[in-house]
């Protein structure tokens, strides 16, 4: 949808070049009534794979059990882990049981170093091959990992508008430290949900606009963890990122984004 540099106030429809393309309809009493949309969601589990062995027919090993057998997901896994792979990186699986399943190749979206790079998951179609794995034994990564990676358009929040992150995370019982982060221009936002003997939970981030379109307050609100505002000064009249991340402090440990809504609320 192109965007205008007036009000048409003559339409059912209100778009406004100051905050950028959002749309509204004009009501009776001329307020604006602005559309909500949600700008990404997926029910597909992406995680950081714990340490595991994936075989050179592709079947995948964990040292950990999943808390149920995925029968779609992706994987994060580190470098070396699939034969040829220097980096790491996100790949499609299909789980047989709670410590098994077989990666298949194409390496997906955002993973360590590579976050510009837009991810929503999406089950594959076509014919599927398996990876080479290396038959060796991987550590799993406990560098913060990006799953998420969605784009905020220039503009589209408007000056007042607000975001919101839903994401329902699920983690393996033990004493080391799982973290998902939610993210808006490479800041975090909100309050991290963090994880160690639960094996899970749900949380909703709140990003708004103060007035203007590069000054923002956020908070969690809800699920794990709950904290003061978080003040930032992100610029969102250009894209920006919205990120979803997971962070593991053991290598043995798991953690599993089950799930995310972004919905986009605009505002001027």
């Amino acid at each position: 949808m192109p965007t205008m540099s007036w009000k048409q106030y003559n339409s059912s429809f209100v778009s406004d070049v100051n905050t950028g393309d959002i749309t509204g309809v004009l009501g009776t009493q001329g307020q604006v009534q602005y559309f909500p949309r949600i700008l990404s969601e997926s029910g597909i589990p992406v995680m950081v794979a714990n340490s595991g062995t994936i075989a050179t027919n592709g079947t995948v090993t964990l040292g950990t059990a999943l808390p149920t057998t995925y029968a779609a997901a992706f994987c994060y896994f580190p470098a070396s882990a699939v034969s040829g792979d220097s980096t790491g990186g996100i790949y499609y699986v299909v789980f047989s049981s709670t410590t098994a399943g077989v990666v298949y190749a194409g390496k997906y979206g955002v993973a360590n170093g590579v976050g510009s790079v837009a991810f929503t998951p999406v089950i594959p179609s076509g014919t599927l091959v398996a990876v080479t794995g290396s038959n060796s034994a991987y550590t799993g990564s406990t560098t913060e990992t990006t799953l998420i990676n969605v784009t905020l358009p220039a503009g589209d929040l408007g000056n007042n508008g607000q975001i919101v992150v839903t994401s329902n995370w699920a983690t393996n019982n033990s004493a080391g430290t799982k973290t998902g982060t939610v993210y808006l221009g490479g800041t975090a936002v909100g309050t991290a949900s963090s994880y160690t003997t639960s094996t899970g939970g749900s949380s909703m981030n709140s990003i708004r606009n103060r007035g203007v379109l590069n000054a923002q307050t956020s908070q969690l609100i809800g699920g794990a963890a709950t904290g003061a505002s978080v003040y930032t000064a992100i610029d969102t009249s250009i894209d920006k990122a919205i990120t979803i991340t997971g962070d593991l402090a053991t290598a043995t440990d798991n953690v599993i984004l089950e799930g995310f809504t972004i919905t986009l609320l605009p505002k001027d």
